[in-house]
């Protein structure tokens, strides 16, 4: 909680967005990423007047210990610490006082640079029990795009390697994933046998106490000549209960291990999930990447299919190329209305199709599917042509009609289970020789 009756604090020092820092020192820290920086505004985990959204976005499927610092949005001279645990953002306050800084009184910190390097290497459960984490992995603010290199220059062949790279990263621990599953799994199975052999154990002991009672009272009821007998199968009962009570007790540690071994594999599987994630995330910024600067989807998609990992360069794939499709002519109509594109394409065989204005101002796409036309707008936006967002990455309508003449529509409709097969107007020149 923040203190009560505190004394105005002293305006924050000017941020990043205030004070930008010069070329000569953005390029010093980039040289030397393990130079202090002398002021908050050079730390690299901190971000100055970013918003909770894009604090979202920036640690979205990051590991645990992720961090980065900003701005307090209610208070001028306190920062907000946002970090990764658990697989959600855990939002802590760092307040300002007496130029002491901290997450609850006594404030302790000379700065802000200090309170984060104590928790590099010190768990914040100091702080937080729950927060059994160290501040391990901070949001770069000086190398946001750092797997592109962005302060070098880029080319398709390096991004198209590292794409590479990202994907056999991502089966290894696809593959580490499913082998840790299948031991945790088996881990849970002898957890549950040995918890059921310790009930067994304690009804057997339960058993074996009842025979020592009904020992006990018939060894005050017996006679003399009976006795003997009796304080004999007592003593047998009683090395019986005490060889059960030992095997018991080394059950017991069995299972303390074995529950430990079980929750180790758990973390370790979380883990691999929280990298494969992030993994996950940056392939997905290669594709992006790649198709911005006209690599072919078909080249990419066979790259994620996992074949053609040899290669050093988009222009080592031979792709088919369908050549009706690559006329535009036989496609695009232009002028052409919905009705008269159903005319055109009732009876036709599925996949056949065209595209045409809509009234919208957009695109549509008109196309036979289990013997219905069916009809699609297709977007035109600054990034490209697309059926929807973030799909919207084809350089014209022409990309976009070469790609889905290999993949199914169904990625965006399920009941669409069709490629762009058969451009219309080809399909009429086919008619026509025939």
């Amino acid at each position: 909680m923040s203190p009560t009756g505190a004394p105005a604090l002293p305006p924050r020092k000017l941020s990043q967005a205030n004070r930008p820092q010069s070329i000569e020192s953005i390029a010093t820290r980039l040289k030397n990423p393990l130079l202090e920086p002398s002021c908050i505004e050079e730390a690299e985990w901190y971000w100055g007047d970013i918003t909770r959204d894009d604090v979202q976005e920036k640690l979205a499927d990051k590991p645990d210990g992720t961090f980065l610092v900003r701005n307090a949005s209610n208070k001028a001279g306190e920062y907000t610490l946002t970090l990764r645990k658990g697989g959600t953002n855990k939002l802590i306050k760092i307040y300002h006082k007496n130029e002491k800084f901290g997450f609850s009184e006594p404030y302790n910190f000379s700065s802000v640079i200090d309170l984060v390097n104590h928790y590099r290497k010190v768990s914040l459960s100091q702080y937080n029990a729950t927060l059994d984490v160290k501040l391990l992995y901070p949001v770069s603010r000086l190398h946001q795009d750092e797997e592109f290199g962005t302060w070098k220059s880029l080319n398709v062949d390096v991004v198209w390697m590292r794409l590479i790279e990202l994907l056999k990263d991502i089966l290894k621990k696809s593959i580490s994933y499913e082998k840790l599953s299948k031991e945790f799994q088996t881990a849970m199975v002898d957890t549950s046998s040995m918890r059921m052999g310790l009930q067994q154990y304690q009804e057997v002991n339960r058993m074996f106490e009842d025979q020592l009672r009904v020992h006990d009272k018939f060894l005050n009821e017996a006679e003399r000549h009976e006795s003997d007998n009796l304080v004999k199968n007592i003593e047998i009962v009683k090395r019986r209960i005490k060889l059960l009570l030992d095997s018991k007790a080394v059950l017991e540690e069995k299972l303390v291990t074995q529950v430990d071994y079980s929750q180790t594999l758990e973390r370790q599987m979380y883990q691999l999930k929280q990298e494969g994630a992030v993994l996950t995330r940056r392939k997905d910024k290669s594709v992006r990447w790649l198709l911005n600067h006209g690599v072919a989807y078909e080249a990419i998609h066979r790259v994620l299919n996992g074949t053609d990992w040899n290669t050093c360069k988009p222009e080592d794939i031979q792709l088919p190329q369908n050549l009706s499709h690559l006329d535009e002519g036989t496609w695009l109509l232009q002028p052409c209305s919905r009705v008269d594109a159903e005319r055109l394409l009732n009876g036709r065989r599925n996949g056949t199709f065209l595209i045409r204005p809509s009234r919208t101002g957009q695109s549509a796409l008109s196309i036979v599917c289990n013997g219905v036309v069916n009809h699609c707008i297709v977007y035109s936006t600054p990034k490209g042509f697309g059926f929807a967002e973030p799909y919207n990455i084809y350089s014209s309508l022409k990309d976009l009609v070469m790609h889905y003449s290999q993949t199914s529509l169904e990625e965006h409709n399920d009941s669409l289970t069709t490629t762009l097969a058969y451009p219309v107007i080809a399909e009429n020149d086919k008619k026509l020789n025939e």
